[in-house]
């Protein structure tokens, strides 16, 4: 376990020891934006996103929350001139680990919030590519497979919402933008298209959890 998962694990069990209380489910919902910028690739990534989530409420409407959450990724692209042609694409699993701290606006039973903290996100797919050349010479069509594993990048989280209680059930709509640091994917060919995942994302999420204490 690195330093800083040491210290994420750390401050959780702290507040789940101090918490008021504890509650476990899923958050789940779709990406309002575009996830690639440039004209060189076609997106074809599912806009779902879904995951577990954890909320602890601390005192005076503050809480910690923190989602895992699972996004499919994919792009397509092709380009070609009078002595080749390439078509290419990427599948990939993207997820991200929201750390979040929450103010709850003290209200009984529908309680507005606001949102704050960082995400760090992987991705890791499959990139295929189809090669055939036509000059000088004519080549039989070249097929390759690679795996990729880009580079973590840290997303700025803020967002908002209301919290329904229902008994022990929670029901959390909200909007969350993300702005990341980088583009985690990208793709640049001196003679072909360029693309890029964008740093903006937003989306439109709902929080169904159970107050477990």
């Amino acid at each position: 376990m690195d330093t800083y998962s040491r210290m994420t694990f750390g401050l959780l069990t702290a507040c789940a020891c101090f918490g008021q209380s504890l509650s476990v489910g899923a958050i789940g919902g779709v990406r309002g934006t575009d996830d690639l910028t440039g004209a060189g690739a076609t997106s074809v990534s599912k806009r779902y996103v879904v995951g577990p989530a954890l909320e602890i409420g601390l005192p005076l409407g503050f809480g910690v929350e923190v989602d895992a959450l699972y996004r499919r990724e994919g792009y397509q692209t092709g380009w070609g001139n009078f002595a080749y042609s390439v078509v290419s694409g990427e599948r990939a699993n993207s997820w991200e680990f929201p750390m979040l701290l929450k103010y709850h606006l003290p209200f009984p039973k529908i309680k507005p919030f606001l949102e704050a903290g960082i995400a760090p996100r992987t991705i890791r797919g499959t990139i295929t590519s189809d090669f055939i050349q036509f000059f000088p010479v004519t080549t039989p069509l070249q097929h390759s497979t690679a795996n990729t594993n880009w580079s973590v990048s840290n997303g700025f989280v803020a967002g908002g919402g209301i919290q329904i209680g229902i008994g022990r059930l929670r029901l959390s709509p909200m909007l969350r933008y993300t702005q990341w640091d980088k583009t985690a994917i990208s793709g640049l060919y001196g003679d072909g298209p360029s693309w890029q995942s964008t740093q903006n994302q937003m989306d439109v999420l709902l929080g169904i959890t159970w107050k477990i204490r």
